[in-house]
């Protein structure tokens, strides 16, 4: 049963129109950490393109060179 609920729930996040707009705007690198910035609304940045649906908690794409850059930056 939570293992369904968990299964549709990624799904519905994974299709979502935010999500859509990151792949769009990624590089296409498979690297990621979680990053907790102060404030942050999902969306195209300087920094690249934020996906921060709780506004404080994200994952961060690491760079092309596999550094990882600034953070919610505009």
């Amino acid at each position: 049963m939570v293992e369904g609920l968990l299964l549709f729930a990624a799904v519905a996040v994974l299709n979502s129109d935010s999500v859509a707009e990151f792949r769009a705007n990624s590089n296409h690198n498979p690297v990621y950490k979680f990053v907790y910035v102060d404030d942050c609304d999902t969306g195209k940045r300087n920094s690249g393109y934020a996906l921060s649906p709780t506004g404080r908690l994200m994952l961060k794409q690491a760079n092309l060179d596999g550094t990882f850059g600034p953070v919610c930056t505009d």
